[in-house]
């Protein structure tokens, strides 16, 4: 018997070509540069999430913070003290003085000087136990030096017991004998009413505490 080989109808494979479309990787363009940094000049315009955290400091400390090399000085003066009072035609007496000021820079100050005065003597020259009051305003040089002079003017009431208010010029000395104890020495001329011929210069020897 012979055999017959049957076609099995079996086509040939052909290589097909895939259909055409878009490539897997599609360029993107490129994002814009980022703004570059900008210096901040004020703190109060940053949004509330980016303001500085304030210090939380009290005076004390502020104080003995270095700055460049020092510390923070107080602006500040302040002293109490007393003295004695002197004048040719007025009776030696005691002093009860005071003194606030102001530190303008590393050598000038101003200060309030006022001062109460124990004891007086009228127009017609008799001694009484009346008081009278001294306030005058000083520029003070030298602040830092263990002698700093000064000079100003202010008012004066009741000198010589007039009852009256007066202008007054000012001028002296403070020795700064340690950084708390000041001695003082002063000359104050009081500008007297009219009809009052006694002499209307005083000085004063004072010893207060600075602080």
């Amino acid at each position: 018997m012979g055999l017959t080989c049957l076609g099995l109808g079996l086509q040939p494979l052909r290589a097909q070509s895939l259909p055409a479309g878009p490539a897997p990787w599609v360029p993107v363009a490129p994002e814009p540069a980022a703004a570059g940094w900008e210096p901040v000049t004020d703190a109060a315009t940053l949004p509330p999430d980016y303001q500085p955290i304030p210090a939380n400091r009290n005076p004390a400390e502020l104080a003995i913070v270095p700055r460049q090399g020092k510390p923070i000085e107080n602006v500040g003066i302040y002293g109490i003290g007393g003295g004695v009072n002197f004048g040719s035609d007025l009776p030696n007496s005691g002093v009860f003085t005071g003194r606030v000021g102001y530190k303008l820079n590393e050598t000038l100050a101003v200060s309030l000087r006022p001062s109460v005065i124990f004891g007086n003597r009228d127009v017609l020259g008799r001694y009484n136990g009346q008081t009278s009051f001294q306030l005058p305003l000083t520029l003070d040089l030298f602040r830092r030096s263990v002698v700093s002079p000064y000079l100003g003017g202010g008012i004066a009431t009741n000198t010589y017991s007039t009852g009256q208010t007066n202008a007054m010029l000012t001028g002296g000395v403070d020795v700064n004998v340690t950084q708390n104890v000041t001695l003082g020495f002063n000359v104050n001329y009081v500008f007297l009413p009219d009809g009052v011929t006694f002499d209307a210069l005083q000085a004063m020897t004072l010893l207060y505490l600075r602080f």
